[in-house]
């Protein structure tokens, strides 16, 4: 399977308005990015370029990004955009493997469970050194499994003969969700903009919430530092939401939707973290997915009757 060469930026087209976490990590993408703006970050400009690569542009680990923060804040659909960016298929390509939290992972037989996940993935990157491994929910995950995959991370040039470097490894968890609104929080009543808001006032807490938590409970994931960035992906707030439901209506072809239809669509929404702070959005866009196409239909039969 080919891979997408780097294009310029005219050649792909903006996303629907969709927002995205505002934390900056070098060039990282903002409210306003696009598509193309938002590949380019992940797989050029950003955490691959500037972190592992030396001199010679050749990777000295595979590249392993942990993404933390509420559901439905748009974590799965900025790994989407990773997989896009790589290969022509996205995440239907067969060198991107998804293993998803208790579903995949049997916890009452940890070493056959190990033994399993290890074969999968050699076999994967033997066949695609740049192939995207997904471990998706590790919240649910047993808090053992990632260390089975611990050389793969690592400055290893070969681990059983298989070059690992140019893969890469992407986590995905609620963990830290909590921690990221109250700090969140915190720095707002500092003053601080939320389109100020740095990296590092996020990253001590995540791993230390991480390391206590689910499948990366006491993991050499963490201990031996093989995540190359934690990036938290910030609560949305009220318009934050509202654009969410505008994309959606977009998505199914409706491009002006009544200011009824928004409201109908935002009514599913609950706000926190307290009734007293309504100030983020509980489950993100999340419920957008079912709301949306239920209110195009309501609206739709009544224009009918």
């Amino acid at each position: 399977e080919k891979l997408i060469p780097n294009l310029p930026t005219y050649n792909l087209e903006v996303i629907e308005y969709a927002p995205y976490h505002t934390v900056k990590l070098n060039k990282a993408p903002i409210l306003s990015s696009t598509k193309a703006e938002m590949q380019n970050w992940i797989t050029n400009e950003g955490a691959h370029k500037g972190a592992i690569h030396d001199e010679d542009k050749k990777n000295r680990k595979a590249l392993v990004i942990s993404l933390h923060g509420w559901s439905g804040v748009g974590k799965n659909y900025v790994t989407n955009l990773v997989a896009e960016a790589i290969y022509l298929n996205g995440m239907q390509s067969k060198f991107v493997k998804i293993f998803m939290g208790k579903k995949d992972f049997d916890c009452s037989d940890i070493e056959k469970t190990q033994k399993e996940l290890i074969d999968t993935v050699k076999k994967i990157v033997k066949e695609c050194p740049t192939s995207l491994i997904i471990f998706d929910e590790i919240h649910e995950m047993c808090h053992s499994i990632l260390d089975a995959i611990k050389p793969m991370l690592d400055h290893h040039h070969k681990v059983d003969g298989i070059d690992f470097r140019d893969a890469i490894f992407i986590f995905i968890s609620n963990i830290g969700g909590k921690e990221i609104g109250d700090k969140l929080l915190e720095l707002y009543s500092e003053g601080v903009k939320r389109s100020e808001v740095e990296f590092h006032n996020f990253e001590p807490m995540i791993r230390r919430t991480a390391y206590n938590t689910g499948g990366f409970e006491r993991s050499a994931t963490i201990a031996q530092h093989l995540i190359d960035h934690y990036v938290p992906f910030l609560p949305l707030e009220q318009h934050h939401v509202e654009m969410c439901a505008q994309a959606e209506f977009r998505y199914h072809g409706v491009l002006n939707p009544s200011e009824e239809m928004i409201a109908e669509a935002l009514s599913v929404i609950t706000y926190g973290p307290t009734e007293e702070q309504p100030i983020f959005a509980n489950n993100g866009c999340k419920r957008f997915t079912k709301q949306v196409p239920y209110v195009i239909s309501k609206y739709k039969l009544k224009s009918e009757l």
